[in-house]
């Protein structure tokens, strides 16, 4: 096996999802801007964590939602490894799109967890966070240190591995992309022989 047969935007796509299956940090996490003892809330695909007062630290679905995903996503890891190493074995394509598969869970996981945060801060406070950026919320916080907080300043933001989530579905659509022109060039050039060596 020649590194020609390998398929690197798979195999990166796996180092990708490697990295992911094995990150820790959250996707996105909110606190205050000013001051860190108003609140901190960190979701991730694994987890949704809240340091507050009077705030619970998770909700119910969380640990088993999480153990899933990651449980999935290191099968695709190993599903994108094999695919590029041997991208011309006959199950390659249902390796492909189980990785496809287990890298949308990956999200749907982090918009449920995404959704759990939303719904504590809206059931507690009846405000929802900034997606992104520095904005004021419209409400009082008592803060970690048991202070109240009016109309605090509170900072939002996706961290790296959610964007480099989108960067490994990129990479397997656009090894599929180039295979699939690949394809439809060989048809081409066999279509051109077929039609000098036609006898009249």
């Amino acid at each position: 096996m020649g590194f020609r047969q390998i398929d690197p935007l798979i195999l990166l796509s796996a180092a990708v999802s490697l990295f992911l299956a094995i990150e820790t940090d959250p996707w996105w996490r909110v606190s205050g801007a000013t001051s860190n003892k108003l609140l901190t809330m960190e979701v991730s695909p694994y987890y949704f964590q809240t340091i507050a007062t009077g705030i619970s630290s998770g909700a119910p679905f969380v640990a088993s939602l999480g153990s899933l995903t990651r449980l999935l996503l290191i099968l695709g890891f190993v599903a994108l490894a094999a695919s590029s190493i041997r991208p011309n074995a006959w199950w390659r394509e249902l390796a492909v799109f189980f990785s496809l598969s287990a890298l949308a869970e990956l999200y749907l996981s982090f918009l449920l967890m995404y959704h759990a945060a939303e719904t504590t801060l809206l059931g507690t406070y009846g405000i929802l966070p900034p997606y992104s950026g520095t904005s004021r919320l419209p409400t009082a916080i008592i803060g970690l240190d048991l202070n109240t907080y009016a109309n605090p300043l509170v900072s939002a933001g996706f961290n790296l591995p959610f964007y480099l989530g989108f960067l490994s579905l990129g990479l397997v659509g656009a090894s599929q992309i180039l295979k699939s022109l690949r394809k439809r060039r060989e048809l081409t050039a066999q279509k051109g022989v077929a039609a000098i060596f036609t006898p009249e």
